[in-house]
């Protein structure tokens, strides 16, 4: 079957490999979308190349069941990503993202791959491939699940620092769920982008002026709510400069270190400061609801290749010339 391998220094190649030989715990899924993350361009720009791919985000029709008969071919799934163990105490209240054996799905940008029939996710008939493959994945589950932990009250005034996939996501879902959008993003292709998803205003990052600018936004104050979506140091700190006093700040970009000034920032302002990293398997339903509700995460995808072409999603992410990249095969 064909698949997708980074060569190293941002060139990727199809190569074939071998079909995907499901453990006892597996099924195996003929995938139909999966879409490119941020967190690959990592190995993308590596000079080292890998044997496969890191793709994660994937959906499509399980077409060996390999004895679970809660499956049946033809059945429309997509994965989380997270794999645990299932025994342990945090899988057992839900946690499977603390589990301290967990591991994680890749490989998927690919024609077919097993996965764990546990971490199937069962996308409604009526809901199609590009709206699956997000709800399931990174660009909607982590916006969703950094609402849950955070909490959005209609008519916050919200600054998204960073519109990548992950914070068009949250550009779209708290716009649809009443929130005053602010993108914030160095990118004018991005910031024109949040704009269609929603944002009320935007605001060019990396200048002197981007916290006097959010600051008048909102009457002197500053935002309720900072929401760190790059995984840039300098993106941490003016969340926490420019959100209000008593407001909050949500920080999903990954990154090693990052600094700020705790008595200006946190403790005389006093915020209320979340992480968080990847939705839980029981928030997915809600997700699928606020779909039936009219929510229209498919607007987040700019560009679509087949798997073929799909060197041309990288190069465009590489230029932050995008939203979210799907490779189809459909």
């Amino acid at each position: 079957m064909k698949s997708l391998r980074f060569v190293g220094n941002s060139k990727i190649e199809v190569i074939d490999v071998p079909e995907p030989k499901p453990t006892q715990d597996q099924v195996v899924i003929n995938i139909k979308v999966s879409a490119l993350c941020g967190s690959e361009m990592g190995a993308f720009y590596s000079p080292n190349g890998l044997p496969g791919n890191p793709g994660h985000e994937f959906a499509g029709e399980v077409v060996d069941p390999n004895g679970h008969p809660e499956f049946q071919v033809g059945d429309r799934v997509g994965a989380h990503v997270i794999v645990g163990c299932g025994r342990c105490v945090q899988c057992e209240a839900g946690n499977e993202i603390f589990c301290p054996d967990f591991l994680p799905s890749g490989a998927a940008h690919a024609e077919r791959i097993a996965l764990s029939a546990r971490y199937c996710l069962r996308i409604p008939d009526g809901m199609d491939w590009d709206t699956g493959v997000l709800v399931a994945g990174d660009a909607m589950g982590v916006a969703y699940h950094l609402t849950q932990r955070v909490g959005v009250q209609a008519h916050d005034t919200v600054a998204v620092f960073g519109c990548g996939p992950v914070g068009l996501g949250v550009v779209a879902l708290w716009s649809f769920l009443g929130a005053r959008v602010i993108g914030v993003d160095m990118s004018p292709y991005r910031l024109a982008l949040a704009e269609k998803l929603g944002a009320w205003k935007t605001v060019e990052a990396g200048k002197k002026t981007t916290i006097d600018r959010l600051r008048k936004l909102t009457g002197g104050a500053g935002p309720d709510t900072c929401l760190e979506c790059t995984g840039k140091p300098a993106a941490v700190a003016a969340a926490f400069e420019a959100a209000r006093k008593g407001g909050k700040v949500g920080i999903v970009g990954e990154q090693d270190q990052a600094s700020f000034n705790p008595s200006r920032d946190l403790i005389h302002k006093e915020l209320n400061v979340y992480g968080a990293w990847y939705f839980r398997l029981s928030e997915f339903a809600g997700m699928v609801e606020l779909c039936n509700r009219g929510l229209k995460p498919r607007k987040v995808v700019t560009h679509r290749f087949p798997l073929e072409e799909a060197q041309k999603g990288y190069d465009l992410m590489a230029q932050q010339k995008c939203g979210k990249v799907l490779f189809v095969q459909y």
